[in-house]
């Protein structure tokens, strides 16, 4: 309590002890302050702030991972653009302060992470936030600019709601200790005199969602960044094409979902990438299904797979396309299949991937179509070792009683744990599980994740069936080698 408050008069045995009127935090030695502030976002410190007069202070100038995410936010902001508008300046008045706090300390950034609602509107302000962590040598930098209104991801959406473009000029500047290296540049139409800031040096991940970039801009910076190992494109406008290439490059993780103006995505002589997750645009779109468009070459270390949104028709072109890697370990296929009876996969055309020990398979759930055509997919992944196969948007579900098919085929030989998420207890869903009970003869745990929640018309409605239908037809009924969890 400030000792200038005024305090009414206590008796001796009413006065409370001295010390909880005292700051204690403030006589901290600043070693152990530093080193509690180094353990929280600058969300949780700005809150903890009234704890400590130093604490105010020092929170600002010497956090190194600087996460202003306001994601949580967004729903209650729905309806209400007036308030959005107020909460958006805010945010900008709350990073504002912090870097500019920041700036002139020496200490380096770990992170630094925006999300909130910001547009091209504020284009004056994340730039000069993307210069500030660049000059402070920031390792990880993620910009994820989710609209408020849904309506904002269309591209005919209000022209003062456009996504943030990120400009060459902004990671170019010759005024704070600009690197010159020019080795590569020139492949890409740079002039070697073209200096990029220092700071993409040091620069380990990279995230862009909602943000207008061009993929000449991308290329440029995976030659700029020596230590560039993660780079994550959400959403990114503007994007037609992709070129990874260059074999000194240290780039590991690829991640690119829902890219709508991507043409072309091309990924060759990467020694390092070991892992590449991509999802199209809507495979239904304007009434045609969307070509698969990356270009996977000489990529030899190439670890895990994830292919997302595409047609469960396009399963053979997909499985054409990977299985020259010899070096795959992990597999996820998210595909949109409502109908996977219409789906007619042949033993003979599929190649086999001998190398991959876990495969993934997520799909929408619909009335009770069958899933036994998907056993010859996962035939051509004889050496599984873990199986896992998701519902997703499980809407207008059957569970009339009707004679189960069977399905003997090629046993899997190594498969030992199988697991069923958003399992609903439908004929189709029992048949999937009788396949692996007969064919999987090295299965050791059955793991089934009953369905809680149904898509209906109106939203979403929460769902107790699943898992009582799941307990009357697994349980006591599995071989005792195999044990059943149902969580």
């Amino acid at each position: 309590m400030d000792s200038s408050s005024p305090k009414s008069p206590r008796s001796e045995s009413e006065a409370e002890p001295d010390y909880k009127y005292k700051d204690r935090i403030s006589c901290l030695p600043e070693q152990v302050i530093d080193r509690i502030l180094s353990l929280l976002t600058s969300r949780e410190a700005q809150a903890t702030c009234v704890l400590s007069r130093r604490w105010r202070h020092l929170y600002n100038s010497l956090l190194t991972d600087l996460d202003f995410d306001w994601l949580d936010l967004l729903e209650k902001l729905r309806d209400d653009p007036e308030q959005a508008e107020k909460e958006r300046a805010r945010y900008v008045e709350w990073v504002d302060n912090v870097v500019h706090h920041q700036s002139g300390k020496e200490h380096s950034l770990r992170r630094f992470v925006l999300r909130f609602d910001l547009n091209n509107s504020y284009k004056s302000h994340v730039d000069h936030w993307i210069r500030f962590a660049l000059a402070k040598q920031v390792k990880v930098l993620d910009l994820h600019f989710m609209p408020v209104c849904y309506d904002d991801f269309k591209p005919d959406c209000d022209p003062s709601r456009l996504p943030y473009v990120l400009e060459r000029e902004i990671l170019i500047d010759a005024d704070v200790g600009c690197s010159r290296r020019a080795s590569g540049l020139g492949n890409f139409g740079l002039s070697p005199s073209i200096s990029w800031h220092v700071g993409c040096r040091n620069l380990e991940q990279l995230s862009l969602f909602r943000v207008n970039v061009e993929g000449e801009l991308i290329e440029q910076l995976l030659a700029a960044c020596p230590v560039l190992e993660k780079l994550v494109l959400e959403y990114a406008c503007g994007l037609r094409w992709l070129r990874v290439s260059g074999e000194s490059q240290k780039l590991k993780y690829l991640c690119i979902r829902v890219c709508k103006d991507l043409q072309l995505i091309e990924i060759y002589d990467t020694t390092n990438l070991v892992s590449f997750t991509y999802r199209g645009w809507s495979f239904t779109y304007r009434g045609f299904e969307e070509q698969i468009i990356w270009y996977l070459d000489n990529v030899p270390r190439l670890s895990e797979v994830s292919i997302e949104g595409f047609s469960a028709r396009q399963v053979d072109l997909i499985m054409s396309k990977l299985s020259r890697y010899s070096s795959l370990q992990i597999m996820k296929l998210y595909f949109t299949m409502p109908f996977p009876e219409r789906v007619r996969l042949h033993r003979r055309q599929l190649p086999k991937f001998t190398s991959v020990k876990q495969l993934e398979l997520r799909f929408e759930g619909y009335g009770d179509s069958s899933l036994l055509p998907l056993t010859p997919l996962i035939e051509a992944f004889p050496c599984l070792r873990s199986f896992v196969v998701e519902l997703i948007y499980p809407k207008d579900m059957l569970c009339s009683p009707r004679e189960l098919k069977r399905v003997v085929g090629p046993p899997h030989q190594f498969l030992k744990v199988v697991e069923f998420n958003n399992y609903y207890g439908r004929p189709c869903d029992l048949e999937l599980v009788n396949y692996f009970i007969d064919n999987a003869i090295a299965l050791e745990k059955l793991v089934v994740n009953p369905c809680e929640e149904e898509y209906i018309t109106d939203g979403v409605k929460k769902v107790k069936e699943p898992r009582e239908r799941a307990l009357q037809q697994l349980m006591g009924k599995l071989p005792s080698r195999i044990e059943l969890v149902i969580n």
